[in-house]
């Protein structure tokens, strides 16, 4: 595990691969225009740009072609539907619309064997906390930070326990799927946790998380490299 860490840490700070020639902040300047495209033809909900990164919140350096950002630059946090009409255990059933909470997120992968369901009509009530695919499902509550890549599922909605993270664009998945699993990540959760018997994050939290972004080519790098170091880990773990 401590191998396995190590090499995630040192991926996102840039040891593990070379330099491009791309800049992160024109990757960054793309996805603000993009955002602000759909934004403006109403095909997504405005909401206010998170708080600059400041020098002194940075906890590492990182090369000079990326840049430090906070995860609501790069993608959506939603909520479920936490209203009146939220489905308690009342209204699970054997079959239906899937409802999906941590027993869900197994390694990184949505597990269909612990969904619960709702009926249809239940489902239709509901506001928010729909699923798409390629959607990250992350915890708020108990287990802080597991999370799940939905891969296989068109249609589904989240518990009160989870958040939705959503990518601006497709290309970040692989690097987010990673980043979601460095100690930096689980740093960010440690500043914000309240410390209770049972700890608990926000939305809003998650949206003020550190990334250091590296341009695309650099993290398609930076996957494969890991692709191939963490299969070898999980070898030796193995053998």
């Amino acid at each position: 595990d401590s191998l396995r860490a190590a090499v995630l840490q040192a991926a996102i700070k840039g040891e593990l691969t070379e330099r491009s020639s791309e800049n992160a902040r024109d990757l960054l300047l793309r996805i603000q225009n993009e955002k602000q495209a759909l934004q403006a033809k109403g095909s997504l909900k405005k909401t206010k740009a998170p708080v600059p990164v400041t020098a002194d919140e940075v906890p590492f350096e990182i090369p000079e072609n990326w840049v430090w950002v906070r995860l609501g630059d790069l993608a959506q946090v939603l909520n479920g539907d936490r209203g009146k009409n939220y489905p308690g255990k009342e209204f699970w059933i054997s079959e239906g619309k899937p409802f999906i909470n941590a027993g869900s997120l197994n390694n990184g992968i949505l597990d269909k064997s612990g969904f619960n369901y709702i009926s249809d009509d239940r489902y239709s009530l509901l506001r928010s906390g729909f699923i798409q695919k390629n959607d990250f499902l992350y915890c708020l509550r108990g287990s802080l930070g597991k999370f799940s890549l939905n891969k296989d599922f068109d249609e589904g909605v989240i518990g009160s326990s989870l958040c939705i993270i959503r990518t601006h664009q497709s290309s970040l998945i692989p690097f987010f799927f990673y980043y979601l699993q460095t100690d930096l990540a689980q740093e960010d959760i440690k500043k914000v946790s309240n410390g209770t018997a049972q700890p608990n994050l926000s939305a809003e939290n998650v949206r003020n998380f550190l990334i250091p972004l590296p341009p695309l080519s650099e993290q398609q790098a930076i996957v494969e490299k890991l692709n191939r170091l963490l299969a070898e880990i999980d070898a030796l773990e193995n053998a």
